[in-house]
């Protein structure tokens, strides 16, 4: 399960509560923001992450419109509310949250309602190409590999890209699916063909399977 967050919540107290529940249940906030304007204009940096937004933004975008915004991109997001029965609540029943959460809030059921979106959150890899952002499917991944400060994503059409990122810090955000081989490969264990002796087999792709990764590698496909 993904388990980045993103808050957008215009009163500080209940912002940084929600921060404590989350982080203290193994979330990580990857960003919190008091106003929609900001959060859709970084809107780019926040995939992968499930959103906590908050129906009565003050400014000039309420929870309505980022949400609007959100639903267009297929973000998941959760609700938090402190009045179901104004007009604003009733537009924003049109946008799909996946929960709601009612202030004053439980811990049980912000971790509830987090936890539900997650489940409904796809994790896309962004690759900056020239000009443009492409969102890649994981499951498109064939595997990864490192060279100190980048890393060359090579996908199933035989298409290869590369990211400025190290490949520790890649790994923490991909499905379960993606296991280390070797300090410098990170591969989609679902694509495996055959295992033999220090290599694995992606159909034709011989990748090196190390002795530092090679017992916790096979433990993790069994």
């Amino acid at each position: 399960m993904n388990n980045r967050a993103v808050i957008i919540e215009d009163e500080y107290f209940v912002s940084n509560h929600l921060k404590s529940i989350l982080q203290k249940n193994g979330f990580t906030v990857v960003a919190t923001y008091h106003d929609g304007e900001s959060a859709l204009k970084d809107l780019p940096s926040l995939i992968n992450s499930v959103f906590l937004l908050d129906i009565q933004l003050s400014g000039s975008l309420d929870g309505v419109h980022v949400a609007l915004e959100l639903q267009k991109r297929n973000i998941p997001f959760v609700f938090i509310t402190a009045n179901i029965e104004d007009t604003t609540f009733k537009s924003a029943i049109k946008t799909n949250p996946l929960a709601y959460i009612s202030k004053p809030f439980k811990e049980m059921d912000v971790i509830a309602g987090v936890t539900i979106a997650s489940q409904k959150l796809k994790t896309k890899i962004p690759i900056e190409s020239g000009q443009e952002l492409l969102m890649v499917n994981p499951e498109d991944v064939l595997y990864f590999k490192s060279d100190n400060n980048y890393v060359e994503v090579i996908l199933e059409n035989k298409k290869s890209y590369l990211l400025r990122k190290r490949l520790k810090a890649l790994e923490a955000d991909l499905p379960k699916d993606f296991k280390r081989c070797h300090k410098s490969f990170l591969i989609n264990s679902s694509k495996i063909t055959r295992l033999k002796g220090s290599f694995i087999y992606l159909n034709e792709i011989e990748i090196p399977l190390s002795r530092t990764y090679r017992d916790n590698f096979r433990n993790t496909l069994d």
